[in-house]
């Protein structure tokens, strides 16, 4: 398979992946940093308020969709051990794929970025719209080298092709 059609899977495969999680987090974090600045006028308020936003939205999604995986991958166990599966197994996966990005990422580089970026670019949204590249551009460096390094640990969906290419008994038994 040449680089490029290799390329643009990985690019489908996380944009799959990581797209819903980004809408949800990226509607809490804005609006988050809108209605506190609105309401207090205090760019330091804003930008902790859009890093918390920001993580409640995201890994809302992301563990739902894990729970969601999780859940359908052991249809034929009891709906007891399957919840109990699925949420330990979507605990499990959030922590491993998300904890050392977003550690840094709300701890430095989010609020760093939310602060500095208005005073940079002298206005809250044109600010706040750079603020988040450069924090979302940090946070993925480092979700994706998680992601790919600790695959096995983590709840992944199969692609269609991946369905299609396994025996008929192994996706019966998934």
């Amino acid at each position: 398979m040449d680089t490029n059609r290799l390329t643009g899977k990985k690019l489908l495969e996380w944009a799959r992946r990581y797209l819903p999680c980004e809408v949800a987090g990226t509607t809490c974090e804005m609006g988050g940093a809108a209605i506190a600045y609105a309401t207090t006028e205090s760019a330091a308020l804003a930008a902790i308020v859009a890093t918390v936003g920001a993580s409640v939205g995201y890994y809302a999604a992301a563990y739902l969709a894990a729970v969601r995986t999780a859940y359908r991958a052991r249809a034929s166990s009891p709906r007891r051990r399957r919840v109990l599966a699925a949420n330990g197994l979507a605990v499990r996966s959030v922590a491993v794929e998300f904890g050392p990005a977003e550690i840094i990422d709300s701890l430095l580089i989010r609020p760093a970025a939310f602060y500095f970026g208005p005073i940079l670019f002298g206005g809250m949204v044109a600010g706040w719209i750079f603020a988040k590249f450069v924090a979302d551009i940090g946070f993925y460096v480092l979700a994706i080298f998680s992601y790919e390094r600790f695959n096995g640990l983590l709840v992944v969906r199969k692609s269609a092709e991946e369905v299609f290419d396994e025996p008929a008994s192994s996706v019966a038994a998934a």
